[in-house]
């Protein structure tokens, strides 16, 4: 009498290539969980949503002193912003430009900011 143990069950049931896609996802998963950067903002909340902010130029300006204010200091690198017409210009230092723009996103809509970085003539 041959007795299998729960993983031996698991990999006759799944057969070879089922074995090898296990495998893969597994591999991923721990590369995803092993390089994904905490969230800098993780404790920020926002005081006003992103309609509140793009009703005039006197909400954008506070959405202004807002990021200088608890915003910019918990992130990395050089930031800073001002307003032009009708958005919030933000300059960004290169090496941080892609952590800080999705930093800020997570929290306000992207209508509200035209991105920069000094490196790059992408905006």
């Amino acid at each position: 009498m041959s007795f299998m143990s729960a993983g031996q069950d698991f990999v006759k049931k799944i057969g070879t290539l089922g074995s090898i896609f296990f495998l893969l996802v597994f591999v991923l998963f721990l590369v995803y969980c092993f390089t994904l950067k905490p969230n800098p903002l993780a404790e920020y909340v926002s005081p006003h949503d992103s309609t509140y902010y793009g009703q005039s130029e006197a909400t954008l300006g506070e959405l202004k002193t807002e990021l200088e204010t608890n915003v910019f200091p918990k992130l990395s690198g050089n930031e800073s912003c001002w307003i032009s017409g009708n958005k919030l210009i933000v300059l960004i230092d290169q090496d941080s430009y892609k952590n800080t723009r999705s930093a800020i996103l997570n929290y306000y809509d992207e209508s509200l900011f035209e991105f920069s970085n000094p490196g790059s003539t992408d905006s």
